[in-house]
């Protein structure tokens, strides 16, 4: 059995769907995991940010039929895509949450006033690599003419040739 499969004992029948179609539907995630319409279902709520589209958590009534939801349909191809079913684990979705707050308050404390600092950093480093590039940055890419063809065919006919060579001689002595 997979380890996404166990059942702890205070397991709370909650799954988190992710992988989603955006166009997904209530009814079709009703019909999805309760086709047989037995009210097994307590509650589905799908993700509309853009941070959490194409995900969705199912509340059961009790874990053994989210266990069972769980093992069916991990995988399963649902509209052109593979669900990945997973238990709910809130102390993760805390731990992200608080994380990403704690980016925002480092990043507010590092730069008071972000968009003057961004642009004049985007500023200058357009500007360095486009004086390390030179010319080059601003000439369009042409099709070598016959002569660099010809060279770089002869180059790679004598390395060819050489390695070959080389290869038939080991092959000889031993």
């Amino acid at each position: 059995m997979s380890r996404a499969g166990k059942l702890a004992p205070e397991q709370l029948p909650v799954l988190f769907i992710k992988n989603l179609n955006y166009e997904v539907t209530d009814g079709d995630l009703f019909k999805l995991f309760d086709p047989d319409e037995t009210g097994i279902i307590r509650q589905i709520r799908k993700g509309i940010s853009l941070d959490t589209k194409g995900t969705a958590y199912v509340v059961f009534w009790n874990a053994m039929d989210a266990k069972n939801a769980l093992e069916k349909l991990n995988g399963f191809n649902f509209q052109n895509r593979y669900l990945v079913v997973l238990w709910h684990q809130p102390e993760k979705t805390m731990r992200m949450k608080e994380s990403k707050e704690g980016v925002q308050a480092r990043q507010e404390n590092l730069v008071p006033s972000s968009t003057s600092t961004s642009s004049r950093t985007t500023t200058s480093t357009s500007t360095s690599i486009e004086k390390k590039l030179g010319p080059a940055m601003n000439q369009k890419r042409s099709k070598p003419d016959s002569v660099t063809r010809l060279a770089r065919r002869k180059i790679a006919l004598t390395f060819m040739r050489g390695f070959l060579l080389q290869r038939h001689d080991k092959i000889c002595v031993s």
